[in-house]
């Protein structure tokens, strides 16, 4: 079964092209097993758009996705464990990057 995951990673407070870096890197792996990735700096907003804006557009992609990977420091970050929290309590499949 193909697999829709969307990438939760931590974003504020960091690199963001580092952080952009990882999720690509993520997204190829997700790709590599056969998977579509979904990843959050693709929500067509600019990356000085406002926190609320983005996360408004990312719960909108995880939405449409059937897992979510939760990527390297994600329980420090209040906007992945919401959207961690979304994802389990609409059913979809949480994954957990253990390769970093």
């Amino acid at each position: 079964m193909k697999l829709k995951v969307y990438i939760s990673l931590p974003i504020q407070g960091k690199d963001i092209e580092s952080q952009k870096k990882y999720a690509q890197d993520i997204a190829l792996r997700i790709a590599v097993c056969g998977h579509e990735p979904v990843n959050p700096f693709d929500n067509f907003l600019p990356d000085d758009a406002p926190r609320t804006a983005h996360m408004k557009a990312d719960i909108s992609m995880l939405l449409d996705c059937n897992a979510i990977m939760m990527c390297h420091g994600w329980e420090n970050s209040d906007g992945c464990r919401l959207e961690k929290n979304v994802a389990e309590q609409c059913g979809l499949l949480v994954l957990f990057d253990r390769a970093t």
